[in-house]
């Protein structure tokens, strides 16, 4: 005959399965992996409106009988790309930075693009071009009214191209002058102007290149970074200090980081010391090393960026189970925190 579990074992057992169940479902929860129905998390929130000026541009791009053009949609696609590819929302902030400014160029770029060939497709239907001899330049700038002006030298352009390009919507929307030259009875663009566009591509790859450099090096470790998230102290047990177990141990803290960076922390820092993929965090007798170099203890302080609640959630399991040896872990919240950049000294 079997022993049954006295009735105060089997309430203990009953609520720390419980607790158990509760604290996987957080963490769950944390990590996005479980949503309550007709919950949306901040980020969801984020990437929503960066998907309407997705559609926003779309619409934009139509509008400017841009759809076919090539140049546009690459640079549309990367930013649909990027913004589904981001972790949390101050990532979504930065695609909607750099990589909706390049599409904003992009398409600014071929509109003005189109305005030029369209004033080159005009004089060239002009009759006097065929006639007229080689080396000749042709000016098309606005003036102050917002009409177009051309200053066609020894070419007598008919009045119906002068009035074409003066009444033209689009050509009024000229953001530089247009340079023509004409050679062997035809108009073509003089070469500065595409070397001038060329340029202008140029400048917007490298303003988009050095953002997502700039945004690498943050993630990485190599840059400041800025944002909201959450600081953590971690204590020892109260006049212990007797049973190691009583003593915040390197990996109690390498457990929480990796849980922070599990709940999408965008960079942590432990002892004022930013980690890197490669860093290290090791006891030497009573110290903690992070990264070769001593830091202060008792507490122990973390700071992670990231969404505050997801990052405080994540340490949830972590901090119960140290509060039977009576290490303590306090989390506060804020708006606004920056880590500093890694630094080498010490570093191996």
């Amino acid at each position: 005959m079997r022993e049954s579990f006295p009735a105060g074992l089997k309430a203990l057992i009953v609520f720390l399965a419980i607790v158990m169940v509760g604290n996987v479902l957080m963490l769950a929860r944390s990590l996005e992996l479980l949503r309550f129905p007709g919950e949306v998390t901040d980020t969801e929130v984020v990437r929503g409106g960066a998907r309407v000026l997705a559609t926003y541009y779309e619409k934009t791009i139509a509008d400017a009988g841009l759809s076919r053009n090539s140049a546009v949609r690459d640079a549309l696609a990367k930013f649909k790309f990027e913004v589904e590819q981001a972790a949390s929302g101050e990532e979504i902030a930065q695609v909607i930075w750099a990589y909706g400014r390049a599409v904003q160029d992009v398409i600014a770029r071929e509109e003005e693009n189109q305005r030029r060939e369209f004033v080159l497709w005009v004089i060239n239907q002009d009759p006097a071009i065929k006639e007229a001899g080689d080396g000749v330049t042709i000016h098309v700038s606005l003036g102050k009214d917002g009409l177009a002006y051309v200053d066609s030298g020894s070419i007598s352009l008919s009045e119906t191209t002068i009035s074409r390009l003066r009444n033209d919507a689009g050509v009024a929307k000229l953001s530089q002058p247009v340079d023509i030259e004409v050679i062997d009875g035809k108009a073509q663009l003089v070469t500065p102007r595409t070397m001038q566009d060329a340029m202008r591509v140029l400048q917007s790859e490298v303003a988009t290149l050095r953002a997502t450099l700039e945004n690498l090096r943050k993630t990485a470790g190599y840059s400041q970074l800025e944002g909201q998230g959450i600081v953590v102290y971690v204590y020892d047990a109260r006049g212990g200090g007797h049973l190691r177990e009583e003593v915040v141990q390197e990996r109690d803290i390498r457990d929480m980081v990796n849980e922070l960076f599990a709940a999408g922390a965008m960079g942590v820092e432990v002892g004022g010391q930013r980690l890197i993929a490669i860093s290290s965090i090791r006891s030497a007798g009573p110290l903690l090393l992070v990264d070769q170099q001593p830091i202060p203890v008792n507490p122990v302080v973390i700071r992670a960026v990231g969404d505050p609640t997801l990052l405080e959630s994540s340490l949830e399991l972590i901090k119960n189970s140290l509060k039977p040896w009576g290490i303590q872990v306090e989390i506060e919240k804020q708006d606004n925190l920056t880590l500093s950049a890694f630094r080498r000294e010490g570093f191996w």
